[in-house]
Order: C-alpha cells, then structure tokens, then sequence
C-alpha cells in the first residue's frame, strides 16, 4: 500500500525538503523492506542546524541555501547509479524558475563526492547548488537514515523518502512521505500543491452551458514512476452553483478518470465548500459557486506499461470526465458530462554511470 498525507501548518514562507529513496542496482532484501513512514522532524518541528559542503567544496548552511522565502532542499541517493534519482533532479531543474519566481531556491543532497555532483552536473545542466554528505551527516541529523541497508553494502547511508515543507525561520509546516524507492513525488506536484502553482502542463480550455473548465498538469514531460498532479478549474457562471460531493438527496459534482494498465489514480482533493440556503424547501446544502479548483494525484507505472499507453510512441494521453449537475436560484439544469484529457511527453530513464574512478567503492 502507498501512503501520502500533506500536513500544514498556516502562516509564514517555507522551505521543502525532499527526501527521496530510489534504487538501480540489485540490492539485499534489506533495502526492499518499507522504511518507516513518519520518519524524521513532524509537523511544527524546527530542523536541525547542518553545513555541508557543495560540489565546489563551498560550505552550505540553510541560511545560506534559504531565498526570500524558503529552500527546497532535495535528499536523494545518488547522482551516479541511481536513474529515478537522476530523473529527479533533472525535473527540479525544471521547475527551478517556477520556484525562485515564488521566492524559493533550490539545493539537492546526496551521499555522493563532490566529483561525481560536478560531473553529472555538467553533464546535465544542473544549476542549482548540490551538496556532498558523504557520511550522511546531514542525513542522521534530520533522523532519515535508511536503516534497513546493511554497512557493509555500497548503498548504506541512504535516506528514508520523504519531503518537507519548512518555513524560512525553519519550522516544519508541511511534509511528504513515499515508501517504495521509484516512487516519487514530482517537484511540479509540490508546486502544484504547496504553491498553487498551474504546473509546467499544457492549459486546456472548455465551454459549457454553465462553466468553464480549464485542465493543466504539474509536468510536461513525465517518466516511469511520476507521481504528479493534474488539476482542474472550474469558472461557474453568474448566479450558477454546483453541489459539493456529500451532499445528500442531489448530484455531486465527480471527477471520473479511465482505469489503465500502469497508471494508479489516486482520491481528488475538492476545496471546502458553502453552505447554501434553499429557501423554497428550507434546506442547507453543500455548494461550490464562481470558481473553484480541484486536484487529483497518478501515479505513473513501469516504463514498459506506459510506452504501451503511448501506442509505442513517446506521448502519453490520460482522459477523464468532469460530471455534473448546474443550478441557478430558480431551477436546476440536465445532468452534463465535460470530457478532459492532459498530454505527456515520455522520457527514458538515465543510465549513464560517472567514470569508473569516481564511483563510490563497495564496502
């Protein structure tokens, strides 16, 4: 079973941490068990104080690391053999504008030497700070260690996965958890979520008697186990209301997605709704009126699956339909369906490996 929660806490900017656990070696049955889930600070915790050394030897604090408003700060494996990790640190290359708009910079930790960060780096066009903590100082500090891999195996001193929210004076406000190692959370899922954000995704548009729908996604270009963010609109008409899921003796407003092979759907989040006075009838139900917005979580498969969704090509296309039912202050409307569809690029996982004499040395 996968396990996601967001806690937050309201009030000042924040900082993510993001701690990601993914492998691509054969590894001992150790490092396949599940790590335990709330690892690490809790919710309201402050973090602790670290200093680690970047790729170019430059000590690194949070103050150091902070913008105006918070750090997402990435704790991954490696840079070198790990692809899903790899894969990661790429998107949040990606979305780092995204980020440092909102007035958030970006760092990435991982147990590697600052040679292989400055060779992958360069490699891939890594612009934001990554930080070496060899002997994953950092990674006990905050309590993450991966206990499950034995010392004598070349993955110890890997993190449990999981992600922050932190507040610039390095509270914790929010956090994430993944359990199974090439699973995760993309950085534009966070922004989605976290920031409001409308993601890297194309924005699509459609009209109907009674609202407007627009969809947009958290990525554009997408791989084998992606969880990311799609996100739906909805712009009602003056004097127009919609029920909210719950309510009894009328048709909630559904978000209804095509089950596929390789893809994991997850629970839509609906914002609260108003409570509404039907005078005629004296009643009080649950509405959404002028606009409201609605997020739901995939969790993409195995590559395979999804070139197989692709038709073998390199373009993903998940559907859904938007269901429901318009009322104005005097009437109520035929049910309505709007279908909905978000397209993806699909991206091969990395495999290029560092130079052998960079490699970490089994122990």
């Amino acid at each position: 079973m996968k396990t996601f929660y967001i806690t937050r806490l309201a009030g000042a900017p924040a900082l993510v941490v993001w701690i990601c656990v993914f492998a691509a070696l054969p590894i001992q049955a150790a490092d396949r068990e599940q790590p335990a889930l709330n690892s690490g600070p809790e919710v309201g915790d402050l973090i602790p104080a670290f200093e680690v050394n970047d790729s170019s030897g430059k000590p690194q604090t949070f103050e150091t690391l902070r913008g105006p408003k918070g750090l997402l700060l990435l704790f991954t494996r490696s840079a070198d053999w790990c692809p899903f990790c790899k894969g990661h640190l790429v998107q949040l290359e990606r979305q780092r504008e995204a980020f440092e708009s909102r007035g958030y910079r970006l760092a990435a930790l991982t147990y590697d030497s600052p040679e292989i960060l400055r060779h992958f780096a360069a490699r891939v066009g890594i612009n934001y700070p990554l930080l070496s903590d060899p002997d994953s100082k950092v990674i006990r500090a905050f309590g993450i260690l991966n206990e499950t891999v034995p010392a004598s195996h070349a993955f110890y001193g890997i993190p449990n996965p999981g992600q922050y929210l932190i507040n610039f004076e390095g509270k914790v406000e929010a956090k994430f958890f993944e359990q199974k190692y090439s699973d995760r959370f993309t950085p534009g899922s966070v922004l989605v979520r976290t920031l409001n954000s409308d993601g890297l995704g194309a924005r699509s548009e459609t009209r109907t008697k009674h609202l407007t729908v627009t969809t947009s996604a958290s990525d554009a270009i997408v791989r084998g186990g992606n969880r990311i963010s799609l996100v739906i609109e909805v712009e009602l008409d003056p004097k127009m209301h919609v029920y909210a899921p719950g309510v009894e003796g009328y048709i909630p407003i559904d978000w209804v997605m095509e089950a596929e092979q390789g893809i994991e759907i997850y629970p839509a989040t609906y914002p609260e709704s108003e409570l509404l006075h039907l005078v005629a009838i004296d009643e009080i139900v649950p509405v959404y009126n002028d606009r409201f917005r609605i997020v739901k979580d995939v969790l993409l498969g195995k590559p395979d699956d999804l070139k197989a969704l692709a038709g073998g090509g390199d373009e993903l296309v998940l559907r859904s339909t938007f269901r429901y039912q318009a009322c104005d202050d005097k009437l109520c409307y035929l049910p309505d369906e709007v279908p909905l569809e978000w397209r993806f690029q699909l991206e091969e996982h990395d495999r290029t490996r560092v130079p052998e004499d960079l490699q970490r040395p089994t122990r």
